[in-house]
């Protein structure tokens, strides 16, 4: 494929997000109006997710009313290194402790930090729409913007050189659009935007696009087996060529205030920044990590 071609199919695939986008916003705006000028009183599906997360992307989900939610989250190494390596557990392994708090179950803020590129982030998360009962078109929307700060030293930085405080942030920005079919079945769909301040080449791009997709089937009162994926929409730049889209699936398991997500990803960092362009795992050579969330959360 020549570098026009490559041009002209990337705008394509920007060309047809768009209007996909538009068409389920037309349908979410209609939901809105109607929801506005019906009976207010009426009730919202809840639990479409168990966790704020599910793997390593957010869920619709927000904290409840005065409720903070303290989650770690661990990769280990990968499974390809055998029992030499004790198929990853020996390391290395990546980090991520965060904290989220909701003071009306709705709008949700957070921070964290991650081992991985000794990364800061801090987010502000917000149910827009929430999904109402026996109504067939009726989905829940959240919004999500992040913004993170490598904290790498500018000379140990495995990617390009910081010679400015700017250089070092990157942002997420993420429409999240979910419904729960029934008691056993919930699905999301998120278009996902990515911007770096600063890249390594001068031919890659700062904007990177997304669609992330993660599923959720209840098999137990307090089990559900669960999936993700994320597909890159502009993996054609030299920095993100020879990287693989991120996916996951395991097991959500719920004992009293805590969740307990265990699962194995081909992703070893754990902030959106990191999972979409960087993901280095190959699935097909068994370069997938076992890792685990865990949650609680406090009424405050």
């Amino acid at each position: 494929m020549t570098a026009h071609q490559t041009i002209k199919h990337f705008a394509m695939k920007k060309f047809l997000l768009f209007i996909f986008s538009m068409n389920i916003f037309q349908v979410i705006l209609a939901q809105d109006i109607s929801d506005m000028l019906s009976d207010t009183t009426s009730e919202f599906v809840s639990a479409t997710f168990k966790g704020t997360r599910l793997v390593n992307f957010h869920t619709i989900e927000t904290a409840g009313k005065h409720t903070l939610e303290f989650r770690v989250a661990h990769r280990f190494g990968d499974l390809s290194t055998g029992s030499y390596g004790f198929f990853g557990l020996d390391g290395p392994a990546s980090l991520n402790l965060s904290l989220n708090y909701s003071f009306d179950g709705r709008f949700e803020f957070g921070a964290s930090r991650t081992s991985v590129d000794k990364l800061y982030s801090g987010y502000l998360k917000f149910r827009l729409i929430r999904q109402k009962p026996k109504r067939p078109l009726s989905v829940s929307v959240t919004l999500l913007t992040e913004m993170n700060v490598n904290g790498m030293k500018s000379s140990n930085a495995a990617r390009p050189e910081y010679h400015y405080f700017a250089d070092r942030f990157s942002y997420v920005n993420q429409i999240m659009i979910a419904r729960k079919f029934s008691e056993a079945f919930s699905f999301q769909f998120a278009p996902t935007f990515v911007h770096y301040n600063l890249m390594t080449n001068i031919t890659d791009h700062n904007d990177i696009y997304s669609v992330v997709g993660m599923g959720r089937i209840k098999i137990s009162k307090r089990t559900a087996l669960t999936a993700e994926y994320c597909y890159r929409i502009n993996k054609y730049s030299p920095e993100f060529s020879n990287n693989h889209n991120s996916i996951g699936f395991g097991m959500d398991l719920e004992t009293g205030g805590h969740v307990f997500q265990f699962f194995f990803t081909n992703s070893f960092g754990i902030n959106e920044a990191q999972t979409i362009p960087y993901t280095k795992g190959d699935i097909t050579k068994l370069q997938l990590k076992l890792g685990f969330n865990i949650s609680r959360v406090f009424s405050i």
